[in-house]
């Protein structure tokens, strides 16, 4: 379990009035010096901040803005390495030359993201008692009710250091006053997905086919990179961008073989599920430094109406590798 971390009131107050000049926003100062932060509901959809618009963060290169953050003045940096998209990670030492692992989420779910501010943002500081802090900002709400999450930045610190929280919530600042500020441009977006919206893949008609003709929902993005619509038929379907791995192929037992699926010769994997009836397939879009750049299509048939998840897919796919650029 995760516990609130009691961190000085003034610390956070300080990194809340650092981040009152983003773009619209004007700090009220009264003769006490105290400072009016506007109102932000993280409990209802919408972006907070401008600055932190899906559109403009898919284009911001995560590593380069981790490195802007400065990490050495907090030890020896070592050699950044993207673990995804939108997530980089330092294996550095701090200045005793115990381990100091710094890990920076561009797009992360937040859990109650109102306890404090950090560079203006609702936030959240959490110390799970082992050597680790989370400290997140939130740019966008969600509607909870619906048991959505706010999404958020996120600087995950893992070291043996006894003060954890007080660097991670310092690193968080200054990420997000890079963002905001001058955020460096992602070289590698030209031709790789990382600027690409999931969303705006799936051609309609296209989609509403492999519904089985259902009519997609507006849910649309979770996040920067997946996006998921429901239909009235209860078929669901995903598109979404990763870096890493691409699953194994996997076909349950007793369950015919998928058809054969061309996608322009990339190497793609075909997962089959019967319970309930669904069909994922992946392929790898290019190579990168430590992974692959992944596009993730997937039909799931929840009420089993007759439709084949895999023929679904497999035209889904097709569409959105077409949209893509070749590599």
């Amino acid at each position: 379990m995760f516990r609130r971390v009691p961190l000085i009131a003034a610390l956070l107050s300080a990194f809340a009035v650092a981040g009152c000049a983003s773009p619209g926003i004007e700090p009220t100062v009264s003769e006490r010096r105290t400072v009016d932060l506007p109102d932000m509901n993280v409990d209802k959809p919408g972006l907070l901040d401008p600055a932190f618009a899906p559109e403009r963060l898919r284009g911001v290169d995560v590593c380069e803005t981790l490195r802007a953050a400065g990490l050495e003045q907090y030890g020896e940096p070592a050699a950044f390495r993207q673990e995804g998209l939108g997530t980089c990670a330092n294996y550095m030492k701090n200045h005793n030359g115990d381990e100091f692992t710094v890990t920076l989420y561009f797009d992360d779910g937040l859990s109650d993201p109102s306890r404090h501010r950090i560079g203006g943002l609702p936030a959240t500081v959490r110390d799970n008692g082992s050597g680790s802090c989370f400290a997140s900002a939130a740019y966008a709400g969600a509607d909870t009710r619906l048991f959505e999450e706010p999404r958020g930045l996120t600087i995950q610190l893992a070291t043996e250091q006894s003060d954890v929280c007080s660097p991670a919530v310092q690193m968080l600042t200054d990420v997000v006053e890079v963002v905001r500020t001058k955020p460096p441009v992602n070289a590698r977006t030209s031709g790789g997905l990382g600027g690409f919206d999931p969303c705006q893949l799936a051609d309609p008609a296209v989609l509403r086919d492999a519904m089985a003709g259902g009519t997609p929902d507006a849910s649309g993005g979770r996040g920067l990179y997946d996006c998921v619509w429901s239909a009235e038929n209860s078929v669901v379907a995903k598109v979404s961008l990763k870096f890493g791995a691409m699953e194994d192929t996997e076909i349950p037992p007793n369950v015919p073989p998928p058809p054969p699926i061309d996608l322009g010769g990339a190497p793609t994997s075909v997962v089959v599920t019967a319970d309930p009836p669904g069909c994922a397939i992946e392929w790898e879009h290019r190579k990168g430094d430590g992974g692959s750049e992944v596009v993730h299509v997937a039909i799931s048939n929840m009420k089993r109406i007759p439709m084949d998840p895999c023929v679904s897919a497999g035209n889904l796919a097709r569409q959105v590798r077409a949209k893509l650029p070749a590599v």
